[in-house]
């Protein structure tokens, strides 16, 4: 089942927006096939993988700002939190 996601472009913030998020300089880049030992590729596959998994949450992060921004200027009101109901009531006096 496709996910909502995939159907629409993320949103994104604009740089130096406080909540925008930063992600490392992509350092995949490699000259020749097959020029690494296996333990030094091993090392450079998991820090591509890393950092591709950082660009996918610092996207998901920008995106949830974006629409809660875009809701709040259309001038949808956001869903109020449940409240928790408190085991014992707090008395008064101190």
């Amino acid at each position: 089942m496709p996910s909502k996601t995939t159907d629409e472009p993320k949103l994104t913030l604009g740089q130096g927006d406080p909540e925008a998020g930063y992600v490392s300089p992509d350092l995949s880049l490699q000259d020749g096939v097959g020029t690494l030992p296996d333990e030094e590729q091993k090392a450079h596959d998991e820090r591509d993988k890393a950092r591709e998994d950082e660009v996918q949450a610092v996207a998901e992060h920008e995106h949830k700002v974006a629409t809660e921004r875009a809701k709040e200027a259309e001038g949808e009101p956001e869903p109020a939190p449940k409240a928790k109901a408190s085991a014992a009531p707090s008395s008064g006096s101190s």
